[in-house]
């Protein structure tokens, strides 16, 4: 009837959540599911789920294997799989998903990409100019981080 912990923990995923009293400033990187109530503010990466409740804002550039957004997010959005907006989403900025599920009541203001496969991101510095952002051309050589997001990603 009862588990123990070591029990309970077996064959489920980990799962990182930011709670609606938390505010994260910087780049978010995880390997597991990611769930957000709180307040974020920089970038965030994840090779697994992301889900995004009713009252948290989000300033970040968000990528995701899969999301379920709810919430506010000022920022562009690159789902690999399945992107899922609620009724009460807030999307300011481009979305690239493969599939997109839009509830009635969600609102988005942007460019929109779906159906195509979504290729990576990577940074491409400008002198004297705030980085911006391109697929990945693969002419570049990738940091260490961005080899491992890609290689979570693929599969």
């Amino acid at each position: 009837m009862f588990k123990n912990e070591k029990e309970m923990t077996l064959g489920q995923e980990t799962e990182t959540v930011i709670a609606p009293s938390v505010r994260v400033e910087g780049d978010f990187v995880s390997e597991g599911n990611v769930r957000i109530e709180g307040h974020v503010t920089g970038s965030i990466s994840t090779g697994s789920d992301l889900s995004v409740g009713q009252a948290a804002v989000i300033n970040a550039n968000v990528q995701a294997r899969n999301a379920v957004l709810a919430g506010e997010l000022h920022g562009n959005v690159r789902v690999f799989d399945r992107l899922e907006l609620s009724a009460t989403a807030r999307i300011y900025g481009d979305i690239q998903a493969k599939v997109l599920s839009v509830a009635p009541g969600a609102m988005m203001r942007g460019q929109l990409v779906i159906g195509l496969e979504v290729p990576p991101v990577e940074k491409v510095e400008a002198a004297g100019h705030a980085s911006e952002e391109r697929p990945s051309s693969g002419l570049r050589a990738r940091s260490l981080r961005e080899k491992k997001i890609e290689e979570i990603l693929q599969q």
